[in-house]
C-alpha cells in the first residue's frame, strides 16, 4: 500500500538519430536554446495510476500542496478510500516535499510519508513510468504545445494498471539488489 509520486519535465524537441552526408562534408544540427518544455507531476500504486498534474511554471511548495490536494488525496481516496492510515507516500527530498507548507498539509491530512536516504540511487518505481513515456512521445514528436500536452495526457491515460502492479510487485527483488550491492 505505498504510492509512489514524482515529478518529471518532458521537452518538445526534434530528436535527430541519423545524417546522410558525403564524406568531408560537415554537418551542424541546429539546436533549440530553450525548448519548450512541460512539468508533470503523477502518482501510481498497485493499484493502478491516478491523477497527472502538467503545468508550465517553477514547482514551489505552494503549487505542491495544491497537487496533493488535487491529485493525490483523490487518487488515494480512490484506491484505499478515506482513510489515510491505509497507505504510505513515497517521495524523494526535493525541498518541496520537505517543506513546512507541505509538512502541515500532510500532517493536517494523515498523509504518512516513507522515509527517504537523503543520498540514494533514485529507485522510486516512477522514474519506470516517466522513461517509458518519454520514449513513446520521441518516437513522433509533438508540433504543438497543446498536442505535446494532449499527448503526454494521453500516454499517461494509456498506461495498464497491470503495469503499475507489475512495477509495485518488482520493489522487493530491487531493494535486495541495493542491500547486495551496499547501495549501488
Amino acid at each position: 500500500r505505498v504510492v509512489f509520486t514524482d515529478e518529471t519535465s518532458f521537452h518538445m524537441k526534434q530528436v535527430i538519430r541519423r545524417v546522410c552526408k558525403k564524406r568531408g562534408e560537415n554537418y551542424y544540427i541546429s539546436t533549440i536554446k530553450h525548448p519548450i518544455k512541460i512539468h508533470a507531476w503523477g502518482c501510481f500504486s498497485n493499484k493502478g495510476f491516478g491523477k497527472l498534474f502538467l503545468f508550465t511554471r517553477t514547482l514551489n511548495s505552494k503549487l505542491m500542496c495544491k497537487i496533493y490536494k488535487y491529485g493525490l488525496l483523490p487518487s488515494t481516496k480512490k484506491w484505499f478510500g478515506d482513510n489515510n492510515t491505509n497507505w504510505s507516500l513515497l517521495e524523494d527530498n526535493d525541498p518541496k516535499h520537505t517543506s513546512k507548507m507541505c509538512k502541515r498539509f500532510k500532517v493536517a491530512n494523515g498523509v504518512q510519508s516513507l522515509p527517504w536516504p537523503s543520498q540514494s540511487p533514485d529507485c522510486n518505481l516512477i522514474e519506470n513510468v516517466w522513461a517509458l513515456m518519454k520514449l513513446k512521445i520521441n518516437k513522433q514528436p509533438p508540433t504543438s504545445m497543446k498536442n505535446f500536452m494532449a499527448r503526454i495526457r494521453k500516454q499517461w491515460k494509456n498506461l495498464p494498471v497491470d503495469f503499475a502492479a507489475k512495477l509495485v510487485n518488482s520493489m522487493e527483488h530491487r531493494i535486495e539488489l541495493l542491500i547486495e550491492r551496499n547501495g549501488d
